[in-house]
């Protein structure tokens, strides 16, 4: 006798080295299966797999399997993935991505054909306009993004200090910190180069980027922004990216930060959770600057292969993680203050209102006129890295500042060009 199995049940845990990627493979033979990728720390993966059991419970014809893990080392996998046909039929996305996989909107399903199963009504044009490339719906975003600066008020009212607002209250708090071994600021390598980018538009009044991603400055330009970069360094108004580290925040060595909106929980909540009094502060700004330097673009996003063959399926999915309000409730301001209207509604009787997110959301709408949006070159990681790893030979007296700007300038310059330092 021959007995048919009706269901077939397989776990797989896939973890790397550092242990920062994790796989769940569970498929019936009697269900559609589609995959889920997403990135982020432990309380966004327990809530997003909560949902996940949830939508399938919903939904008990589809399967969902998942693959998850830190930001670190994820964008590199994310590249192989997508040169590989092998990515996620439901992808959490950033949104320089849409320049870097999808600039003819091919790389990404078009979400307009699927609006039977997305509830795009959830969204404004001009939310939605975000995620179009060439005229395809490619993604849509989770919640909008920009920086926030915090300070532990406790440390500033120990030394005497007030809030920064401009670039030189910044140099002069240093030098009252080094005094005890202290830094006034401490941040990723990320947001030190979008600081830098905002000092040096502010003022210089020129843009560091062209619209199209190409670099509107020359080297003698950098020369400006890494002799500033040095001056931070030197009078501890910084503390150096490869010393940073969040516990030092969180223990007063550094008394503050710049982070996104959606890190609010790790750097706001996390230092108030210390029993720490804790300051958002404006932006610092250059007299007389002509442009603020400062940027908006979505924090992350949610988007559909185009090698999909469950389109109808993965749309299902999206539209449960963007819009339901179950999803909602688990998610809460994890990622940023969700754009979806639905989703908003939800959490208005969750405390959305008295959340750091939301008021710092709020600041950012005030002054969203002085906001531009993000050109995807300037998260571009390898631009990023290239500039921290030449800017060391200048901050650790190896190269002269001259030199140092050269050859920044046209490692920089190739990669923006779409080449790289090795062609």
């Amino acid at each position: 006798m021959i007995i048919a199995m009706a269901v077939l049940v397989t776990v797989v845990i896939i973890r790397n080295s550092s242990g920062i990627e994790q796989e769940s493979v569970k498929k019936r033979n009697d269900e559609t299966g589609i995959k889920m990728s997403w990135w982020g720390n432990d309380s966004r993966h327990k809530y997003t797999m909560e949902g996940i059991d949830i939508f399938k419970e919903n939904n008990p014809d589809i399967n969902v399997e998942y693959r998850y893990g830190e930001w670190s080392g994820y964008e590199k996998r994310t590249k192989v993935w997508m040169e590989s046909h092998t990515e996620a039929d439901v992808m959490q996305i950033n949104y320089a991505w849409l320049e870097e996989y999808s600039n003819d909107g091919k790389g990404f399903y078009d979400l307009n054909e699927l609006s039977d199963y997305i509830d795009l009504n959830n969204f404004t044009e001009d939310e939605l306009a975000y995620g179009i490339k060439n005229g395809k719906l490619n993604a849509l975003p989770i919640a909008m993004n920009t920086h926030t600066f915090y300070y532990n008020q406790d440390v500033l009212d120990k030394y005497g200090l007030t809030v920064p607002k401009t670039w030189d209250d910044i140099i002069d708090m240093g030098k009252v910190l080094a005094e005890h071994d202290l830094y006034v600021l401490g941040m990723s390598k990320k947001q030190l180069f979008l600081m830098l980018v905002a000092y040096y538009e502010q003022t210089y009044g020129e843009k560091v980027f062209k619209e199209d991603g190409s670099l509107n400055i020359d080297a003698d330009d950098l020369a400006h922004i890494l002799e500033f970069y040095k001056e931070m360094i030197d009078e501890h108004a910084l503390c150096p990216i490869d010393v940073f580290d969040r516990n030092k925040y969180m223990s007063g060595e550094i008394a503050g930060t710049m982070c996104w909106i959606s890190d609010t929980k790790i750097y706001c909540d996390g230092l108030a959770e210390t029993g720490a009094k804790v300051t958002r502060a404006a932006y610092p700004k250059a007299s007389g600057a002509k442009y603020s330097g400062w940027y908006i673009k979505p924090a992350t996003m949610w988007a559909i292969s185009a090698e999909t063959a469950h389109p109808k399926e993965a749309a299902m999915l999206l539209n449960y993680l963007l819009n339901d309000p179950a999803m909602a409730r688990l998610q809460k301001t994890e990622k940023g203050v969700p754009v979806s209207d639905a989703a908003v509604k939800a959490l208005e009787g969750e405390g959305l209102f008295d959340t750091n997110e939301y008021k710092a959301m709020q600041e950012m709408m005030e002054h969203q006129e002085e906001l531009y949006l993000m050109i995807p070159n300037m998260e571009n990681e390898k631009i990023i890295d290239v500039f921290k790893s030449e800017a060391d030979e200048y901050l650790f007296d190896k190269m002269s500042l001259e030199e140092c700007a050269q050859n920044t300038y046209a490692a920089m310059k190739e990669i923006a060009d779409g080449k790289t330092p090795e062609e």
